[in-house]
């Protein structure tokens, strides 16, 4: 079946679609790894608000008409279900939330998850009404749902079977600034006109 599929590697890959969408990213390493990959002001990274990422881009997917890319984790995810389910009753046909599912709270202490006992996050999503979702376990696969999901209008729910790794260094980013550079690249066209 090949290498199994690391979130350093896979973020990279989808960060070479990326053009200007804005991506949310998981607390921690998701975030860490993200800001290795492609450092861009249109990255949110989400430090301390575990269980919230899809719930973010969600907001955002609401708010504006650009395809919306949230970088979740199986555990945060299932901290709040809630999240899934108000995506499938709003259904922003924007959103994209690939889930970085290891089957482990790693950032705990690397206990099993739900999904290593059975949790189906796929099932989950067709449950609330999501109808795009997909697993994949590789890259190649990942690679192209994720080109279809930017073409084809969603929500899409896309689970990536990972295995952790080494983690990177901490990038050195603060909520704040964040926030403040990412505010900064959806300026109106009425502010601009001044």
């Amino acid at each position: 079946m090949g290498e199994k599929m690391l979130r350093y590697s896979a973020t990279k890959l989808i960060m070479k679609q990326i053009t200007d969408q804005p991506v949310v990213s998981n607390l921690g390493p998701t975030s860490d790894e993200l800001w290795h990959a492609s450092k861009r002001d249109r990255n949110f990274y989400t430090y301390g608000s575990m269980g919230l990422c899809s719930s973010i881009a969600l907001g955002m997917a609401v708010a504006i008409e650009q395809k919306v890319i949230a970088l979740d984790g199986d555990g945060s995810t299932l901290m709040n279900l809630g999240a899934l389910g108000t995506v499938g009753r709003i259904m922003p046909s924007n959103l994209i939330i690939v889930v970085w599912d290891n089957e482990k709270w790693a950032q705990t202490g690397y206990q099993p998850s739900h999904t290593a006992y059975g949790t189906d996050l796929e099932a989950v999503a067709k449950a609330t009404g999501i109808n795009k979702t997909k697993t994949v376990t590789n890259e190649e696969d990942l690679d192209l749902v994720f080109s279809q999901a930017l073409e084809e209008p969603g929500p899409w729910y896309i689970v990536a079977k990972i295995e952790e790794q080494e983690y990177l260094p901490v990038a050195p980013v603060e909520p704040e600034a964040t926030l403040h550079s990412f505010r900064s690249t959806f300026v109106t066209e009425q502010e601009r006109i001044g």
